[in-house]
């Protein structure tokens, strides 16, 4: 004991105090020493004084030892009480013995007082020490219980918040720990909120934010420190941590006297803890906290599982939703160019072909006709040729611009959205930063189809009344944006309709874009307006190959 023995002494005569006093100083003993000799100072020094041993003579006026050493069992049994009285008979010490006195000497032979004191003093030190070590031990197998349970629970947990309740549920009734709870990050918010709890006294935590900010209340303790840097976080007395100074009484309350955070991670980061409290000071020793670092290694390899599980959930729905595509795109080609072969066989039978044979007609007239007649005639079938070549015109231009080819595509943007402002009464707008020179064939190709089908997109749904076409080098890519001021749409359910064989005018521009190592993404406001943005592989021609 690294203080002073404190020494509660019930003696009504003075004179016979010091003696026993003065003995003890005798026997090189440290300590300090309390006189009292009535009932009502006595219960105070027992608990403002708090002896670790009490002397006491048998015969008092008013107030006899055989009630003071009643009154020392009830309320601290574990404080050695040993009589000092020169009265004291055999029968009589025999039942102090047998009601709970530790020893008895008398006044007539105080020099055994100095043994008996340090016997009553170790005897009790030995039984505290064994039964603390009968706890630690009970407390210890319930822990490596706990362990032991929350393995099982790790192997069997369907998902990760099923895994935070069983955890937090074993660690209060399997482990001993008076209350558990699992906080996560909120990155937004800059908070560690609960998301689960287990415990008597929930509301300790339940509705608690605990800010990730060191420099903010209630930054710098055990929870905010795991889980915002990844490691263990201990306080042993909550009582005396000025950390925990505005929630005191409640932890007085629920009996929380020390508490530990371990950090929940995810792939090597932190992105929460778990949190226990403990009734006893100094709780979290090293040995607890090595067998604790291990539950969180476990829970880290048992979230990184979940992640992969979802991560491989995702692939797998993602490789359907493109097996899905693909089928519908494959089919859709061909619907497609049936269409446009359809299309294209009936503007040659109906107009090219019309046209035609009533040229041909006008000059079998003209052939059996003379004179003015055979003028008109000749004049209807030059506007008839004209016509007809407008319209051959048109649909090779609809097939591919040759300006994409001879001119490059900045050139061939700038015409089609002409060509597209004139038919639909847009405002329109092209911005592009000068290229370095033509671009792959493939790289222009792509990217003008792209901006077509976005075109054509705008035309069909959007309702719009600007349209603007930005062409941009970033770093070393070509980033096309299309964006116009209509009703904007739903993403996500476009991007789902092709497997319900419906349009697939979004599947096929990124199919484009990434066939040729790009990437394509649509974004648009509730207030209206939609912008596509593509990014190409900024490659330029093979001079050779071109000179060929």
């Amino acid at each position: 004991m690294d203080r002073a023995l404190r020494i509660l002494l019930v003696e009504d005569v003075e004179a016979d105090a010091e003696l026993q006093v003065r003995e003890l100083r005798h026997a090189c003993m440290d300590f300090e020493a309390q006189r009292v000799q009535s009932e009502s100072a006595f219960v105070a020094g027992l608990f403002e004084f708090v002896p670790d041993i009490i002397m006491s003579d048998f015969s008092i006026p008013g107030f006899g030892g055989m009630r003071a050493l009643e009154i020392a069992c009830e309320r601290t049994p574990e404080t050695p009480f040993v009589f000092v009285s020169g009265t004291i008979g055999e029968e009589t010490a025999v039942e102090s013995l047998r009601r709970g006195a530790t020893d008895y000497v008398l006044k007539t032979n105080l020099s055994r007082l100095g043994p008996v004191v340090r016997r009553a003093i170790a005897e009790v030190r030995e039984r505290r020490a064994r039964l603390a070590a009968e706890q630690r031990a009970r407390a210890l197998t319930n822990l490596y219980a706990a362990l032991s349970e929350s393995n099982d629970a790790l192997a069997r947990a369907p998902d990760r918040d099923e895994l935070f309740r069983d955890i937090c549920r074993i660690a209060v009734a399997r482990g001993g720990f008076k209350y558990a709870w699992v906080g996560l990050v909120d990155g937004e918010g800059g908070m560690v909120r609960p998301v689960v709890h287990f415990g008597p006294g929930s509301g300790a935590v339940e509705h608690a934010e605990v800010p990730l900010d060191a420099r903010q209340p209630g930054g710098r303790g055990p929870m905010a420190t795991a889980a915002r840097e990844g490691r263990p976080s201990v306080c042993n007395d909550i009582l005396a941590d000025r950390r925990f100074g505005a929630v005191h009484e409640r932890m007085r309350v629920q009996e929380f006297r020390s508490t530990a955070a371990l950090p929940l991670l995810l792939q090597g980061q932190p992105i929460g803890a778990i949190g226990l409290f403990a009734s006893e000071v100094g709780y979290f020793d090293d040995e607890r906290m090595h067998l604790l670092g291990e539950l969180a290694g476990s829970i880290a390899f048992a979230l990184d599982r979940f992640e992969q599980e979802a991560l491989r959930r995702r692939a797998e729905t993602a490789i359907l939703e493109a097996r899905g595509q693909l089928r519908a795109l494959s089919t859709r080609l061909i619907e497609v160019q049936e269409d446009e072969r359809r299309e294209i066989a009936r503007e040659l039978h109906d107009e090219i072909g019309q046209a035609l044979t009533l040229v041909k007609i006008k000059l079998q007239q003209a052939a059996r006709l003379h004179g003015r007649d055979t003028e008109v005639l000749l004049e209807d079938c030059i506007q008839i040729a004209d016509y007809t070549l407008k319209q051959v015109r048109d649909m090779s231009l609809d097939l591919r611009p040759p300006l994409l080819d001879d001119l490059g595509l900045h050139a061939a943007l700038e015409w089609t959205l002409q060509r597209r402002e004139q038919a639909a009464g847009w405002q329109t707008t092209i911005i592009a930063d000068p290229l370095p020179g033509r671009l792959a064939p493939e790289i222009e190709t792509a990217c003008f189809r792209v901006a077509q089908e976005a075109l054509t997109n705008v035309a069909r749904h959007a309702q719009a009344k600007k349209v603007q076409v930005r062409l941009r080098i970033v770093d070393s890519e070509l980033e096309l944006a299309v964006h116009d001021d209509g009703r904007g749409f739903d993403p996500e359910e476009v991007r789902r309709r092709p497997a319900q064989h419906a349009s697939l005018g979004l599947v096929s521009m990124k199919e484009r874009a990434a066939l040729v190592g790009g990437w394509l993404e649509i974004s648009t406001s509730d207030r209206g307006g939609t912008e596509v943005r593509a990014a190409f592989p900024l490659r330029l021609r093979n001079r050779r190959v071109d000179d060929r």
